[in-house]
């Protein structure tokens, strides 16, 4: 069956058109590709797990007014597509100096914890006239939906809007804004069917404050202290003598307050330090159990943790050494039954003392352990395990007027290490991968040869299984890079510990590419698997084959 997916994307204009060089821009521009696929495949051994013949055309083009960008895509293929959306989303943010302004979809941060980069319908303004920062928002930040009959995949919504409002002075380096956020669920957006479960309308009122002060070029401060007033229900019953508290009062003609009401609290700050041979960050979050604002997306909440970052480098910046170290807690209020307690840290270093010679070493450590919260905690169960991870990556490159040798080799060894007795038999986990590499390139002849040895293993209390093998390959171009051309083979050995004998992988790959002329080009694809299942090993002897021939067209 044919059918026909059009997307239309909208989502972003550009993020900020300069409209005083209007003048600057080409009224009108098109450009894009066309392209065309046709796609085999064939298996034996197996069940097929694709169509034995495909066909799919594509588009993709970008079309430009003055600077503006309408992006949009077409696809066509004779598989058959259950959901189209034929219009996506509208949006563009013109400027002009200190001054932009928002309209259709957008998404703007002002903070991290208040308006955070929430899609929204409707119209904002932002504004830098010297030290004066202003912005303001408004629209709809969610749409309202009814399931359809039958579907599972559907919710009901209520429609939600709201405004949001920056005031602040300062630069980019120095300044300190005031963030207030007010969005509300539109219960008449949504009709309740008799039967269906009752929707909650919501309210949020969010306020911040969000500051970056330089106390020179070298150190800064930044932080952000802000406070969700959030309600799941506001037709819930309301306080008793609510009328008798003015600070409840007059806060409960601005934004519904009742027992479905929570006030929660978020906050940021860090010291950074930066010099030329020098660098460290200090930084302090503390976010409320279930801290949400409707101006974002998600929250890790329910934590409080401090890192310090230090970074430097030496002997002229041939040595670069990073770290961190960062202590963090949850169960803030008690009212878990267990406290994670987690530490990590890691550290990186890069040694490039020649040319061509260089080594990169990344080691981390994660840890988390638990204590007694609300309940008393079981030794048996106490959840107490670190990760190590140890990553070796030394290279070795030399390049001349004829060839060029690159020789890499990636380590990388990984462990669960369980510290309950209890339960360290069953969950342990150790990991090593292992690859070395070379490439030799011939430079006038566009010749390269590679040579790969792989060697993986896992090991845990279910199973010990390895894997252990090499890849061969030789790429060339042809007619001044007009045509590429690859072949690449690798054979794997692989099983568990135990089996009489070893599962065999063959892998080859063919591709081809052809540049005709600056607007017209093709392309060939072809991967081949040969699988010899033997000893113990479950899975069917098959062989799979797939090819994919394209051609596209650029304007």
């Amino acid at each position: 069956m044919l059918a026909g997916t059009f997307l239309a994307s909208f989502n972003t204009f550009v993020s900020a058109q300069q409209l005083d060089h209007l003048s600057q821009q080409d009224p009108f521009s098109i450009h894009g590709n066309i392209s065309a696929n046709v796609i085999g495949y064939h298996a034996s051994g197996i069940e097929n797990r694709a169509r034995p013949f495909a066909l799919m055309l594509a588009a993709n083009a970008t079309i430009s007014t003055y600077g503006f960008d309408i992006p949009f895509s077409f696809r066509f293929s004779d598989k058959r597509v259950d959901y189209t959306q034929p219009f996506n989303q509208f949006g563009l943010s013109p400027s002009y100096k200190w001054l932009t302004t928002h309209f259709g979809y957008r998404n703007v941060n002002f903070s991290d914890y208040t308006l955070a980069g929430h899609t929204f319908l409707g119209a904002g303004i932002e504004m830098h006239p010297g030290k004066f920062r202003f912005g303001a928002v408004y629209g709809r930040f969610r749409k309202s939906t009814v399931p359809y009959e039958n579907a599972i995949d559907t919710t009901r919504n209520l429609s939600r809007k709201g405004y949001a409002i920056k005031l602040g002075v300062g630069s980019e380096k120095t300044f300190v804004d005031l963030i207030v956020m007010k969005v509300n669920d539109d219960s008449a957006t949504a009709i309740r069917k008799p039967g269906e479960v009752y929707i909650p309308a919501e309210s949020n009122l969010v306020t911040g404050l969000n500051a970056r002060i330089s106390f020179s070029k070298q150190m800064w401060f930044e932080g952000e202290v802000a406070g969700s007033l959030y309600t799941t229900d506001v037709a819930a019953y309301g306080f008793e003598g609510l009328e008798d508290d003015p600070w409840l009062s007059r806060l409960n003609k601005i934004t519904p307050v009742n027992l479905s009401s929570e006030l929660l609290t978020a906050v940021r700050s860090s010291l950074n330090f930066k010099s030329r041979s020098f660098s460290t960050k200090l930084e302090y979050r503390r976010i409320d159990p279930g801290y949400r604002s409707m101006g974002a997306y998600f929250f890790n909440n329910d934590l409080e943790n401090l890192v310090i970052a230090p970074a430097f480098n030496l002997f002229k910046r041939k040595l670069n050494i990073r770290g961190s170290l960062g202590l963090q807690r949850d169960n803030l209020r008690n009212t878990r039954k267990a406290t994670s307690l987690r530490t990590i840290s890691s550290v990186n270093l890069s040694y490039n003392p020649v040319p061509v010679f260089g080594i990169d070493i990344n080691y981390n450590n994660y840890s988390s352990n638990q204590r007694a919260g609300r309940l008393p905690l079981i030794d048996s169960l106490k959840f107490f395990q670190a990760t190590t991870n140890l990553g070796i990556m030394p290279r070795l490159m030399i390049v001349n007027d004829k060839y060029s040798h690159i020789l890499m080799l990636m380590f990388n060894k990984m462990k669960l290490n369980d510290k309950n007795a209890s339960t360290a038999e069953f969950t342990e986990n150790d990991a090593t991968i292992a690859n070395l590499n070379y490439n030799l390139g011939f430079n006038k002849s566009a010749l390269t040869l590679m040579l790969g040895f792989t060697y993986n293993k896992l090991q845990n209390y279910v199973f010990e299984n390895s894997a252990s093998g090499f890849t061969a390959g030789v790429s060339k171009s042809w007619l001044e890079g007009k045509i590429q051309s690859g072949l690449s083979n690798a054979l794997i050995w692989s099983g568990q510990q135990g089996d009489t004998e070893r599962s065999l992988t063959l892998n080859t790959s063919v591709n081809a590419g052809y540049q005709v002329s600056n607007h017209h080009s093709l392309r060939l694809n072809v991967f081949f698997i040969r699988f010899l299942a033997k000893g113990t090993t479950q899975e069917p002897t098959f062989n799979e084959l797939k090819g994919d021939f394209g051609y596209v067209f650029t304007f």
